[in-house]
């Protein structure tokens, strides 16, 4: 399965000149020998920009690199800046380095730069400001060493030899004087196009087979030795065949600016430290090289009917895989330094093809290659769209090691995108925490160019939530300043009410804005019960109660007036009936002094039935006032 770096692309004729460019070109690239002074500069970066599909594999391609270019390519370890997800500000200051310490030399210099990572027609994706391909370009031309070559493997990165410069027609080498001088760039794909990742390879398509020409695929003439002719115009070869059946072919992009005569040779095979695996002459299969663990894809190989192929690898324990049209054939062979193994004639055992490539068991790894194997798996989960199981992931890697830096970013990537998901379906709350999140796992995000739109939509959340959170503290001080919310105890009066023409209530406050009110009707000697809602915390609130009266002659006590006689809508009826015995639905407004003078206005539907059993409505009003304290 293949995944893309952003891109657009070139034309098919331009390629085949560049081809025959870089072929013809390169002879007359540096020194017939290793440069005797070598530095690099190998940048990895997985997270890209906040709205990229993060890679899973850029950083190990940098170390790929850097492995080929101390064992074979006579750069030694001190001399190899190896960045991991860097800021651009950490870039510039390894170029500045770098041209300090080739600045003067005696010696010819190379200065090798290698970028692995996000892209667009005019940045690479790196935290921090913006790094332009044209500032690349020029900073590498400016450059103190005698060479300067860059390789980067990036969407788009083709830009960078279309920047800055007239074209250089092919078969046109100016070939001005006895050394070599000049910048060599060579990029992944051209400068519309998308590069592409590849699960079954563990790395960018581009890259696997450069490091893989590096070690001795690209060797064509057998001089145990490889130029960067030779390593290009094989990954360019390779990586136009893998990826030509996919929606994005590649078309990998060269430029040169040189002076002098020679060859450019990048890695020596036959150096006596390393072992020789040799892949024997026939039909063209692919030879694919593990470690043990089947964790990392090493190099590959294709045989070839008129020659060995010889892979140069440090010595140790590796699985090879020989991949036929329905099935894998694997081998286990231990190297040793300056051995030569044959794979004619190793043992072979079958494995289904859908077992694939590679194992990747991470209970075999050692702890720090687990956690490597997990952040590249939670990349790869995070790259399918599958946002939350990423972060459970890099939340389960930050248990394990808090001060991870890519997993914080990784972290910061997943909250943008769950952050995107909450905003497709309106949910405001949890997307401002998901953003506010995201920033304080990966502060970078303030400086992303991509983020930037993201950024205004928090400040756009956070003043509504401030907006909100002051509405609602000027409710609670309202409330907090009203004595219906604080106060417990009240008593009050009805003159002319559903509860009673004269009735006087005892008032608790049951809850924050529910009372009970217990009165005594004096007009008819009854007894009057109510609960009260009030749902407005503020002074001024509707109102909704239940209630009910019940005259003391309901209870059996032969007191108060009786046979009082009342009408309303051509009806009569007695005092009896009306407040003997009823109940009652009110709605209304209520006020709250804040020296706890209370008001309620409102009507009252009353329900009682007259002596001969028929059940009546009335509408009355009701007035009542009282205190609180």
């Amino acid at each position: 399965m293949m995944s893309l770096r952003r891109g657009r692309c070139i034309s098919a004729r331009r390629v085949r000149r560049i081809v025959a460019l870089a072929v013809v070109a390169l002879v007359a690239a540096a020194g017939a020998a290793h440069a005797e002074q070598r530095y690099a500069l190998v940048i990895g970066a997985n997270p890209g920009w906040s709205q990229d599909r993060p890679l899973r594999y850029a950083e190990n391609d940098a170390e790929r690199v850097r492995d080929v270019l101390v064992s074979l390519g006579g750069f030694a370890g001190d001399r190899i800046e190896l960045l991991r997800d860097p800021d651009t500000a950490d870039v510039r200051a390894t170029l500045r380095r770098l041209a300090r310490a080739v600045d003067g030399a005696s010696d010819t210099t190379l200065v090798f730069v290698y970028y692995s990572g996000h892209a667009d027609a005019r940045y690479l994706h790196l935290r921090g400001a913006p790094l332009s391909h044209q500032e690349l370009q020029d900073t590498l031309r400016d450059l103190p060493a005698t060479v300067k070559l860059a390789v980067v493997d990036a969407c788009k990165s083709g830009a960078v030899t279309h920047k800055g410069g007239a074209p250089v027609e092919p078969f046109t080498v100016d070939v001005a004087g006895p050394r070599v001088a000049g910048l060599v760039i060579l990029t992944s794909s051209g400068a519309d196009e998308l590069s592409q990742e590849s699960r079954a390879l563990a790395g960018s398509v581009f890259t696997h087979h450069l490091v893989s020409g590096l070690r001795g695929a690209a060797d064509r003439d057998g001089d145990h030795q490889v130029t960067v002719a030779e390593a290009y115009q094989y990954a360019y070869e390779r990586t136009r065949a893998d990826t030509a059946p996919t929606t994005a072919p590649q078309r990998p992009a060269f430029r040169y600016e040189l002076t002098g005569q020679g060859e450019l040779v990048l890695t020596r095979l036959a150096t006596g430290r390393d072992a020789q695996l040799v892949v024997p002459r026939g039909a063209a299969r692919r030879y694919v090289v593990l470690d043990i663990n089947e964790w990392r894809l090493i190099a590959e190989a294709r045989a070839e009917p008129d020659r060995e192929v010889a892979l140069s690898l440090a010595p140790g324990d590796y699985h090879v895989k020989r991949v036929a049209d329905d099935r894998l054939e694997v081998t286990s062979v231990s190297l040793a330094a300056g051995r030569r193994t044959e794979l004619g004639s190793a043992a072979y055992h079958s494995a289904a093809l859908s077992a694939g490539i590679l194992k990747g068991d991470p209970g075999e790894l050692a702890p720090a290659e687990r956690r490597e194997w997990m952040r590249a798996r939670a990349f790869g989960v995070l790259a399918e769209g599958q946002a939350a199981a990423a972060l459970d992931l890099f939340d389960q890697l930050l248990r394990e090691a808090p001060g991870d830096a890519l997993a914080l970013r990784g972290r910061g990537r997943a909250l943008v995108r769950m952050a995107e998901a909450y905003q497709q379906v309106h949910d405001q709350a949890h997307e401002r925490g998901a953003l506010g999140a995201a920033l304080r796992s990966d502060p970078s995000l303030a400086s992303d160019p991509e983020f930037q739109r993201w950024y205004e939509r928090l400040g756009e959340l956070d003043g509504r939530a401030h907006a909100a959170a002051a509405v609602q503290r000027r409710l609670e001080e309202e409330a907090s300043a009203n004595p219906r919310t604080v106060l417990r105890a009240g008593v009050s009066v009805d003159l002319i009410s559903a509860r009673g023409l004269f009735a006087v209530s005892g008032t608790l406050l049951l809850h924050r804005l529910v009372s009970a009110n217990l009165g005594f009707d004096f007009s008819v000697l009854g007894f009057d019960a109510s609960v009260v809602l009030a749902p407005f915390a503020s002074r001024w609130s509707p109102y909704f109660a239940l209630g009910g009266h019940v005259a003391l002659r309901k209870l059996g006590v032969g007191v108060g007036p009786s046979n009082v006689q009342l009408s309303s809508n051509m009806l009569s009826y007695s005092g009896d009936d009306l407040w003997g015995l009823h109940g009652r639905f009110e709605v209304g407004g209520q006020f709250v002094g804040r020296s706890g003078f209370t008001t309620e206005l409102g009507l009252a539907v009353i329900t009682f039935a007259k002596p001969d059993h028929e059940v009546i409505q009335q509408l009355w009003p009701v007035f009542h006032f009282g205190w609180l304290w």
